[in-house]
């Protein structure tokens, strides 16, 4: 008791130690741009050699007997959950927890450590960082507060004995720590540590947060509104508290055991539900300081299921990391309300786990599944491991960059319930039109606007990236000025990193336009004038009057118009439903390539909706017209044409492979290159559902029962590339190279579900 108490003095007389710098550490990577309240310098973790090798995360052997662990391992498990604490006790003799299970034998834990030991199974140590009764019922003090009051929440701890939140941001999390500091002292066979749901959630009033916010910033913490200015600046500097935990913890445990990881649930990273997560309970870059994030991966109806959300969910994951090391974990389940595996098809369990690798996640799985699904999943975990050589210590081949931007979907988006149309569904529609055209585009994070990260790219893809800071468009600038394309949409550059609204683009000189507002209906005024109440403050509705129903017509003479979009467009309009945005053409050098006309006014002027020039080196073309967001919320087949014609124009080289395949087919490219290896690996995938839009939309999921094969899709391989060899994986069959004028092509005769083609290079 006295340790206990000696602990919990140091951590309250001596909060300073919760800002030290800790980046020069060696555990640390990467160094990463700043975000606001920033204290030092951020790095990403450097993530232990063995977390890079691993595929094969299997959860629940915790409760599997010795037989059904062994069954596990045979089909690849590595790595699996074990508990030591839960949210009512310790299972162990500590010095901080005093309430030790009664249900858990002195030799269980030793037991199970030798078991896994002797399984080869490296232990996963699960500590559930928000929930804990006894530090609830002993420290008032430390509980979160989610509303703005002092009022400490009070719990029946008799009808509810694991009691509430706690604040991971004052003194618990030290806490939290050191208890994590102990189990690796008492048990060094503990590789990693899992969490479900190390977040703050959002906002929290407690007194130590309050006086924390109050000494930094001389303010106190306002009502959770993200219309408020006051509270984006909470948001900002709750985030960094946040990530300050994780680094601390790396710090302090990897102290102990270097090579320990912490390999977890995540709770922003590609699961739609986490998207709508408004206000963040986390920012994205703290999945940096995570050896390796997790995701549950849902496809039920509340997570967009049978959309392109899925395929950008574990994109999503993999860009998280910096395209390092991410898990995510397939749920198999048929519907989410109410949860269930009613009639789940076994096939199913094959496209979600191979819809995750593709897109560079690891696919984690529960491994206990009932007996009509038990032998299905292994056969799956056994498709996996034999792709492993092919799946770990990879990057994202570079040609284009599309970003997600953290920042944007929290501060911009402001709302779960209208984050999908103000922001989410022009990424979304982006990266369909990309995935249809078969692109090769990366995911890429608002972090990575700087000029190392981007001059790997030929061509940066910005969908409605409101929120920006100075020095990331410098970066942009840059970037375009030294020969890199650039594509972006509506409001890209018009707020700052808090979201508050600029008077003009910050990218006005890169994009070529002025913002002059929204359009009106009827004839334009003779002077179109900046609204000035719009750099004061906007209020909620302002999304709501950006969607409007216009003629879309394109110059026939320019790029748009080749291919599929002669036929389909041409010369006559065609309808463009989504939302646009009044701008003025600057530069007189600059061309507007397609025009929006307001079909609700007889009259209405013709808008510019597309407008290209050149910046220094680079290509630009800006959408006033937000055709990606279209493309996802109201679809016409012409607005995935323009956005392709768009990329291909402004990339400063063509793209590095080329892939003929029907639009089903998701196809992504990624390197492997280190001393005795350099390699492509291009993932083919068939997302053919066909079953597919037979069901009531809102509700529809994806629960796919046979494959119709695909035959003979081309890859083409750039010249810039030395070939030695080109073989089908897992299948081990060597593809005949073709020498054509756009480079080598080779021919998949075909694709199931999923097959890789690897190209060995010189």
């Amino acid at each position: 008791m006295v340790f206990r108490w000696l602990v919990v003095c140091l951590l309250v007389l001596f909060p300073s130690a919760s800002s030290a710098d800790h980046s020069d550490h060696p555990i640390w990577d990467a160094r990463i741009a700043a975000q606001p309240f920033e204290k030092s310098h951020f790095h990403q973790i450097r993530i232990p050699d063995w977390i890079q090798k691993t595929v094969g995360c299997g959860y629940t052997l915790s409760v599997m007997d010795t037989a059904a662990r062994t069954e596990a391992v045979r089909h690849g498990v590595t790595i699996s959950e074990m508990g030591f604490v839960d949210p009512f006790y310790a299972y162990y003799d500590s010095q901080l927890l005093k309430r030790r299970s009664p249900h858990v034998p002195t030799e269980r834990l030793s037991q199970e450590i030798a078991e896994y030991k002797r399984l080869g199974v490296r232990i996963l140590g699960v500590y559930p960082p928000c929930l804990q009764a006894e530090v609830y019922e002993e420290h008032p003090d430390w509980r979160r507060i989610a509303t703005n009051t002092t009022a400490i929440p009070q719990i029946d701890m008799e009808q509810f004995p694991h009691g509430g939140m706690l604040c991971l941001l004052g003194p618990y999390g030290d806490y939290m720590i050191e208890i994590l500091a102990e189990i690796v002292t008492r048990f060094p066979d503990v590789d990693a540590f899992s969490f479900d749901g190390l977040h703050y959630g959002g906002v929290c009033y407690c007194e130590h947060c309050r006086t924390n916010f109050r000494n930094e910033t001389q303010s106190e913490i306002p009502d959770a509104d993200l219309n408020n200015p006051a509270f984006r600046r909470y948001q900002h500097w709750a985030d960094r508290r946040m990530e300050n935990l994780v680094q601390r913890m790396q710090v302090r445990l990897k102290g102990l055991k270097p090579d320990l990881g912490l390999v977890t649930w995540t709770t922003n990273a590609g699961r739609w539900g986490h998207f709508l997560s408004i206000p963040r309970n986390m920012p994205a870059r703290m999945n940096l300081l995570l050896d390796a994030p997790d995701q549950e991966f849902w496809l039920d109806e509340t997570n967009r299921g049978t959309t392109i959300v899925p395929a950008f969910a574990n994109a999503y994951i993999w860009a998280t990391t910096n395209h390092r090391v991410a898990f995510s974990e397939p749920y198999i389940l048929s519907h989410g309300n109410p949860y269930g595996k009613d009639s789940f098809p076994p096939h199913e369990i094959e496209r979600r786990m191979m819809l995750a690798l593709t897109y560079g996640a690891s696919p984690s799985i529960a491994v206990i599944q009932p007996k009509h699904l038990q032998q299905e999943l292994y056969a799956v975990m056994d498709q996996v491991q034999r792709r492993k050589p092919w799946l770990t210590e990879k990057q994202a081949e570079p040609w284009a960059a599309m970003v997600m931007s953290d920042n944007t979907r929290n501060f911009y988006g402001r709302s779960a319930g209208k984050v999908e149309e103000r922001y989410m569904a022009n990424v979304l529609g982006q990266f369909r039109a990309a995935q249809e055209e078969h692109l090769p585009v990366t995911v890429i994070n608002d972090w990575n606007l700087n000029p190392m990260d981007l001059s790997r790219y030929r061509v940066l893809i910005l969908p409605n990236c409101a929120s920006l800071d100075e020095t990331q468009t410098a970066a942009i600038d840059e970037f375009v000025r030294e020969g890199g394309g650039l594509v972006a949409s509506l409001d890209t550059s018009l707020f700052d990193e808090y979201g508050d609204p600029r008077s003009r683009f910050s990218l006005a000189d890169v994009l070529g336009v002025e913002y002059l507002g929204l359009p009106e209906a009827g004839p334009a005024p003779a002077t179109a004038e900046l609204d000035v109440n719009f750099a004061i403050s906007i209020g909620p509705d302002y999304w709501e009057k950006r969607k409007s129903v216009f003629d879309f017509r394109q110059e026939t003479d320019s790029f748009l118009n080749q291919g599929k979009m002669k036929t389909y467009v041409g010369p006559d309009p065609v309808t463009f439903k989504g939302p646009a945005v009044k701008v003025k053409v600057r530069d007189p050098a600059a061309s507007v390539i397609a025009t929006i006309t307001d079909k609700s006014a007889a009259g209405s002027p013709a808008l510019p909706a597309v407008v290209t020039r050149t910046h220094g080196k680079g290509r630009v073309v800006y959408f006033a017209a937000g055709l990606d967001a279209g493309y996802y919320l109201y679809a016409y087949p012409y607005q995935r044409l323009v956005l392709a014609h768009a990329i291909q124009w402004a990339a400063s080289a063509p793209q590095p492979v080329t892939i003929k395949a029907p639009m089903c087919v998701h196809s992504t490219v990624m390197r492997q290159r280190d001393e005795n290896r350099n390699r492509l690996i291009v993932h083919l995938y068939s997302d053919l559902n066909t079953t597919a839009a037979h069901a009531f939309p809102n509700d529809d999921v994806p629960l796919r029962e046979e494959v119709v094969p695909i035959h003979d899709i081309k890859v083409t391989l750039s010249p810039q590339y030395q070939i030695s060899r080109i073989h089908l994986e897992p299948e081990g069959l060597d593809l005949k190279p073709e020498q054509t004028p756009e480079g080598v092509t080779v021919t998949v005769p075909r694709l199931d579900v999923h097959t890789m083609v690897v190209v060995e290079l010189d």
